[in-house]
């Protein structure tokens, strides 16, 4: 094949202002790229083009999850560049994150040209459709052209991702664009830009199902429980929480803990560990908005129950992993709050009202005691003296359940976040990151010490990270949610489940040239939770007995919701 070298260098400097140009039009704001070579058009294109900030981050699973936590807090898609080959392999984690937890997300890979394909060319794999079933959408462009026709196209592909990504189901698109060399040209050249937007369209959101069933359906139910997943404001559950009629039980990342509602419920793993209590408290309709909290005992007293459940899920995707009887609606969270729900009979709102508030006593007085070196400690003080502005990231495993059982709830702006689409360790730090960075608000990451060492790359960021963000490691030496399986009593199991592994959390912290304390005072730890540094990135090393942390949870989550008990 004959390419003109001149031409090719000029067209796809066209094609990087062009597609540069479109996305400063479509509004976004932020895009983290990795350096590689076969990306040149779309970086050039970018940075001397548009008003989009671009942001280097050298490892691409590293930007990916930068990326992730940056969407996670404003709802608004962020892209990502990388080069051909591997590198857009590691974004896959961060793409299976987005896709189960809802986040938008553009992703824009690099590719070799049809030509290198299948031919053993250096950095080249089959990049088409590399993600599957994990993004909203996939688009193959083809080769960079200055034809009319190619150049409308683009803006189309490039509208149509968008709205993929914003959809009635957010989640990441990808788009795959092939590069031939030269990729710039070798002298100074002004791109002719022909921008024209009149080709754009929009899609209005629409949800089949209506208000009016729903309240239809529930008009004679009398024992009514609502169960408050993530996906959704505090705005969109206000109406449900001014009744104050239906006990409402909130996940660990719902909007409701931060307010002060008296039908609030955090209660409920200790309350449906409590057979007297669930004998007592047999709704007769339970109400679920988006998915389930992932509670093990919830999930099992909602399958052994035999009580019909009604589903509410704006995305139109099954979200309900139980074998009792559902059914499942697609309205809107907003729309949601035109459904009537019917009065209550007053014995049931103040069973479990009574029944929380009996936890709360025993718990609070169980914290105020001698507890010296409890992990789950940490959570609770940051629902307690955590600035009420403050966004909260929360890792899986331990820390997370620690707040969904621990929280106090609160009128307050703050909001907590979690990667709780696929539930991994992986990407903690970079999320965490992401959503504080350019923040005006203080931040605050909650992890153990294997997810902090598992995404510890993210912390090369360290240096362009503006904002503020403490970061808490509880180091028990290894994976303690372990600790709570029948294996954790086997000879294998400090190697093979546990894995503690030896680091010096000061010289990792020095390396990256980060402020690390190591804290042991809980008078201590609550002054750095009231008042968190300013700026740039703290990191907090908190040092617990993993073992007797497994034990106390145990008691902990015990406490009886019967009083005298």
């Amino acid at each position: 094949m004959n390419f003109n070298s001149e031409e090719i260098a000029s067209t796809n400097l066209e094609f990087g202002a062009l597609f540069a140009k479109t996305l400063d039009h479509l509004g976004i704001h932020k895009i983290f790229f990795s350096p590689g070579s076969r990306s040149t058009p779309l970086i050039v294109g970018i940075e001397r083009y548009s008003n989009i900030e671009l942001i280097p981050v050298l490892d691409e699973r590293s930007a990916s999850f930068l990326a992730l936590g940056t969407s996670k807090r404003d709802q608004i898609p962020v892209g990502l560049i990388c080069t051909s080959g591997s590198a857009l392999t590691h974004w896959f984690p961060a793409v299976t994150e987005a896709c189960h937890s809802s986040v938008p997300l553009l992703l824009f890979s690099a590719d070799r040209p049809p030509e290198q394909q299948n031919c053993g060319a250096g950095q080249t794999i089959d990049q088409k459709n590399i993600f599957g079933d994990f993004v909203r959408g996939f688009h193959q462009l083809e080769v960079p052209s200055l034809k009319a026709k190619f150049t409308n196209n683009l803006i189309k592909i490039l509208y149509l991702a968008f709205q993929q990504a914003i959809g009635i189901n957010p989640g990441p698109v990808h788009l795959n664009f092939p590069f031939r060399e030269p990729l710039l040209p070798e002298t100074p050249h002004s791109p002719k830009l022909k921008f024209d937007l009149k080709n754009f369209f929009s899609e209005k959101v629409c949800y089949p199902d209506k208000p009016s069933e729903i309240s239809r359906l529930i008009s004679y139910s009398r024992r009514i429980l609502v169960i408050a997943g993530q996906f959704f404001s505090k705005k969109d559950l206000q109406t449900l929480l001014n009744s104050e009629d239906p006990p409402v039980l909130c996940d660990s990342l719902s909007p409701g803990r931060h307010s002060d509602s008296s039908n609030l419920i955090l209660r409920y793993e200790n309350l449906l560990r409590s057979s007297e209590f669930c004998d007592r408290a047999i709704p007769d309709l339970i109400l679920v908005l988006g998915p389930l909290p992932t509670s093990k005992v919830l999930r099992k007293w909602l399958d052994t129950s035999g009580t019909r459940r009604i589903i509410i899920e704006p995305r139109g995707v099954k979200v309900d992993p139980l074998k009792s009887a559902s059914s499942s609606f697609q309205i809107s969270y907003e729309e949601f709050q035109e459904v009537v729900i019917p009065e209550p009979e007053y014995e049931w709102l103040e069973l479990w009202k009574e029944a929380e508030q009996e936890v709360n006593f025993k718990l609070k007085k169980a914290f105020q005691g001698d507890l010296p070196d409890f992990e789950g400690k940490v959570a609770h003080l940051l629902s307690l003296h955590s600035p009420l502005n403050a966004l909260i990231f929360v890792a899986n495993s331990m820390p997370i359940r620690d707040l969904e059982w621990f929280w106090v709830n609160s009128q307050s702006d703050r909001v907590i976040f979690g990667n709780r689409g696929v539930n991994g360790i992986d990407g903690t730090l970079g999320t965490a990151i992401g959503i504080a960075h350019d923040s005006k608000k203080p931040s605050f990451l909650l992890t153990g010490d294997l997810a902090f060492l598992h995404d510890s790359n993210a912390l090369l960021f360290a240096d362009k990270f503006q904002g503020s963000l403490t970061i808490f490691v509880i180091n028990n030496q290894g994976g303690g949610i372990f600790e709570n399986l029948p294996i954790s009593k086997e000879p294998e199991f400090e190697k093979c489940f546990a894995t503690p592994q030896k680091f010096d959390l000061r010289k990792l912290c020095e390396g990256f040239g980060v402020r690390n304390e190591h804290l042991s005072n809980w008078s201590d730890i609550i002054e750095k939770i009231k008042h968190p540094s300013d700026s740039g990135i703290q990191i907090i090393e908190i040092q617990t007995d993993r073992k007797k942390d497994c034990q106390t949870r145990k008691c902990m989550l015990e406490i009886s919701p019967i009083k005298y008990a």
